[in-house]
């Protein structure tokens, strides 16, 4: 009882964002995009070496020092340095959690009283980066062939790596780089559910501040499926549009993430990552913060398929639509019962249709069971279309959109949508609505992991 009257009394509101995407690495360039419908999304070239029609990479983020944000002299030089320990996930990551630092005007804060819980897909390096100590490591089979031989990777393979290689492609690298060059000593987390990770980091970081074990947090998230092992991954498993593999480059493949939408196939690749900066509403009005609006809280459910609905290989991971849609309803239901949620006034829905065929009905259906006729009234609305699928820095930069648009009370439109199906019982927003006084971002992914949060205007 003592612990939820002290999570009670403090209430958590965000004072700082952050932002690296395909629609813009500066929050005023990202929020201009997502007001005006435009996309991040572009036509593939030879170099992008994708076999795709069309990708949305963050083209203006190449990991100079500038790219970072606004630094002290030490900081930017303890950066410059540390770069190239990062993965390219891992420096958005740093970037975001800077550029959220710099909006909330949070330089001279407590350190031990700042945390951070930063969320990623799992990071996996490159092929490059084993190419030599693999072939330190080959031997001419009997066919004249080279295979890999395993008992030569000490001897031979191991002194070809790079000592600080492992470095690059931790999870929890994002969490403690910004921790090191911040000088944090909150609590430090990660998170990795894939596209349902920023919404439970943020929850999760919600309740360290409702019970006092930190009084700041840095929340965010990064993903790629640009990444060659990311990609193949999205591609094998039907993630990625087909129309995008299908056809050559042209000016239709930019549309190709159809969110909710009866032509949907999959997405178009991208990558990307946001950060938000929690405080106490008492010190972010005592320090005269700019209040974007309070966190209330979040939840995270799954719903795990049993062994015999595996394929014949027994590792398919792709869970049913019918499974899907349950983790979903159970999500939202345990949102709006957690957090008594009067589901007649809430203002928009930040919707996690990402152009997937079971995924997006799955979401549909569980939104129509939760709100029934209701759900005509409430404008829904997806970042998909305009940013294509990124993998778990999606629901950061999405919440990034949706607290954007109560600053500016205009709720951005959804790309792409145009033919209704059955199947997905939602029409979403297509032209600029109302963004109400609060919203739920839901989050999900293929393999039944769900989470969502709830979030209103502050109101003093």
């Amino acid at each position: 009882m003592k612990m939820k009257m002290q999570e009670s009394s403090r209430r958590v509101v965000v004072t700082g964002l952050g932002v690296v995407s395909s629609l813009g690495t500066e929050l005023t360039d990202f929020w201009n995009a997502c007001r005006d419908g435009r996309t991040g999304v572009r036509m593939a070239t030879e170099s992008d070496a994708r076999p795709v029609a069309a990708l949305a990479p963050v083209d203006s983020f190449t990991g100079v020092i500038d790219d970072f944000g606004r630094l002290t002299g030490g900081k930017a030089r303890a950066i410059r340095k540390g770069v190239k320990l990062m993965s390219r996930e891992i420096q958005f990551g740093v970037a975001t959690a800077q550029k959220a630092l710099n909006d909330a005007m949070a330089e001279e804060l407590p350190s031990e009283r700042v945390g951070v819980s930063y969320a990623s897909d799992y990071v996996v390096s490159p092929p490059f980066e084993l190419t030599d100590a693999m072939k330190a490591c080959s031997k001419i089979g009997e066919d004249g062939k080279p295979r890999l031989d395993f008992s030569l990777w000490s001897a031979y393979g191991l002194p070809k790596m790079v000592p600080t290689w492992q470095l690059k492609y931790l999870t929890n690298m994002s969490a403690s780089h910004i921790t090191i060059y911040n000088e944090f000593f909150g609590p430090a987390f990660d998170v990795t559910n894939r596209e349902a990770s920023f919404p439970t980091a943020l929850a999760e970081a919600v309740h360290t501040i409702q019970s006092g074990r930190a009084d700041y947090m840095i929340v965010g998230a990064t993903g790629s499926k640009l990444h060659p092992y990311r990609f193949l991954d999205a591609l094998v498993n039907d993630e990625i549009s087909q129309d995008l593999v299908r056809q050559a480059p042209s000016e239709a493949a930019i549309e190709a993430t159809r969110p909710f939408d009866a032509r949907r196939r999959g997405y178009a690749p991208g990558e990307g990552a946001g950060a938000v900066f929690l405080e106490t509403a008492e010190s972010a009005i005592k320090r005269g913060a700019t209040i974007y609006a309070e966190v209330v809280g979040g939840v995270s459910r799954a719903v795990v398929k049993s062994a015999r609905d595996l394929g014949e290989s027994g590792c398919d991971l792709m869970t049913s639509r019918d499974a899907l849609k349950d983790s979903f309803a159970l999500t939202l239901r345990s949102l709006v019962e957690r957090f008594s949620i009067d589901v007649a006034t809430l203002g928009h829905i930040n919707a996690n249709a990402v152009g997937d065929l079971a995924l997006d009905s799955a979401e549909a259906l569980a939104l129509r069971e939760l709100l029934g006729d209701r759900l005509e009234q409430i404008p829904a609305t997806s970042l998909a279309g305009a940013i294509g699928g990124i993998g778990a820095g999606a629901g950061a930069i999405e919440t990034i959109a949706s607290l954007l648009a109560l600053k500016y009370d205009e709720l951005f439109p959804t790309l792409n949508f145009a033919l209704s199906d059955p199947d997905c019982p939602t029409s979403p927003l297509t032209a600029l609505g109302k963004p109400g006084d609060s919203f739920i971002k839901l989050s999900g992914n293929r393999v039944g992991q769900t989470s969502a949060i709830y979030v209103r205007r502050f109101d003093g």
